[in-house]
């Protein structure tokens, strides 16, 4: 055996560098983002403008909504269009100064930032192009506290479109 074989035995032994050599596609990753109802149906109304995060999701990506109890479902999906991080109080400014955000949103103040900030930063996102599905999804994995990516899995080939109910 030469040492062309043996080099090219190793590296397809090692995961990535079989993956890049052969070429084969890694699995799509989803991010899905955990929502409470009453923001995700200010945000589908488009009530809410801004979304605030402590750990916030890549902005390039579609983020799919996780309504949380009592709905417990994906409900749409959006994508954000800018971001501002800093302390609560000057992300608060900036969100306010841009006149598009809803003062009359129960349970959000800047006292509800901070609480929820802490000392530390947060990331204010812009919401952009809020869809509702049609028929809510139930979620089969355990949903994030915060957004988490998960794998993409093909669906059964008679199970009906993202979207449809499931019966």
């Amino acid at each position: 055996m030469n040492i062309n074989a043996i080099n090219a035995a190793f590296l397809l032994g090692h995961p990535d560098f079989a993956r890049k050599l052969l070429r084969t596609p890694k699995r799509p990753k989803v991010i899905v983002m955990s929502i409470k109802p009453k923001y995700a149906k200010a945000i589908y109304e488009g009530k809410k403008h801004w979304e605030f995060r402590k750990a916030p999701p890549p902005l390039y990506e579609r983020i799919y909504i996780y309504e949380s109890a009592p709905v417990s479902k994906v409900t749409g999906w959006l994508y954000f269009s800018e971001s501002v991080t800093g302390i609560p109080l000057v992300v608060w400014d900036m969100v306010k100064s841009n006149r598009v955000y809803t003062k009359n949103l129960t349970g959000t103040s800047l006292e509800d930032l901070q609480a929820y900030a802490g000392k530390k930063l947060v990331t204010a996102l812009r919401v952009f192009e809020p869809t509702r599905c049609e028929h809510p999804v139930a979620f089969d994995a355990k949903p994030p506290q915060n957004w988490g990516r998960f794998a993409y899995t093909t669906r059964p080939t008679n199970a009906p479109p993202i979207g449809e109910p499931i019966t």
